[in-house]
């Protein structure tokens, strides 16, 4: 891997909750332009991953790099100006506000990109995730389906280097999933960022992702192409119980 490529770094992170220990000296790399997948039983630390890349949780030890620089305990808002967003498991909208007032306000808040005004980047986002049409709608009145694509609009308005999407499937029809995913890689061919994602879709991360990392227990068990994490077989042992080799 060329560290001059290299995004986001993850260094030996420690995290845990009381007794329980839920990272254990966790490296992991996100390169420019990477989609990374990562996947674990349920349990395994994934969204504690995410927690502590955007500071909710700082890490009891280790450190972590984003474009070169420690970005370990930095403010979350601070996080986000520098270039990463999210999205959550159990969507987070303004629901008395508008499709549009949501994403002004993720806009507003995210990095500085003065070539482009609030507003402009806020329809430019609609338009990239198809929800123009619904722009003045309250997001309480949105379908689960087109909350999600609104939560992801949010996450592209603040024009990140990083995005980390936690589990953007969850809940969605087979129709609304391949819309949905239609929609995630037409935005990342246009706007050239770097996606973790998170998924209980193991079939889809597979299909879908440049590389795939897989956490069991807190321990980074599998990392490397999809193919090659499909056929190793700690992954098979974790997800199928079967002994691995």
């Amino acid at each position: 891997m060329d560290s001059s490529n290299v995004v986001l770094r993850l260094d030996k992170i420690c995290k845990s909750f009381g007794g329980l220990q839920v990272l254990v000296d966790l490296d992991m790399n996100v390169e420019r332009d990477e989609m990374l997948g990562l996947i674990g039983p349920n349990g395994a630390g994934k969204s504690t991953v995410f927690n502590v890349i955007t500071s909710i949780y700082r890490p009891d030890r280790g450190d972590i790099f984003f474009l070169g620089e420690k970005i370990t305990g930095l403010a979350p808002h601070k996080v986000c100006h520098r270039g990463i967003s999210r999205t959550y498991q159990l969507v987070k909208t303004f629901l008395k506000m508008t499709v549009l007032e949501n994403v002004m306000l993720a806009s507003v808040y995210g990095g500085k990109h003065p070539d482009k005004g609030t507003m402009e980047r806020a329809l430019e986002t609609l338009e990239l995730v198809e929800l123009t049409p619904r722009k003045d709608i309250l997001a309480t009145h949105l379908t689960l389906s087109n909350r999600r694509l609104l939560e992801i609009a949010m996450a592209l308005a603040s024009m990140p280097v990083l995005t980390l999407l936690d589990e953007p499937m969850a809940g969605l029809t087979t129709v609304e999933i391949h819309k949905l995913l239609e929609v995630i890689k037409r935005a990342r061919d246009e706007r050239k960022f770097s996606i973790i994602w998170i998924e209980h879709r193991v079939d889809a991360i597979l299909d879908f992702c440049d590389r795939v990392v897989v956490l069991d227990y807190g321990v980074k068990i599998a990392d490397g192409k999809p193919d090659e994490v499909a056929n190793d077989p700690k992954f098979i042992e974790a997800y199928l119980g079967e002994p691995a080799a």
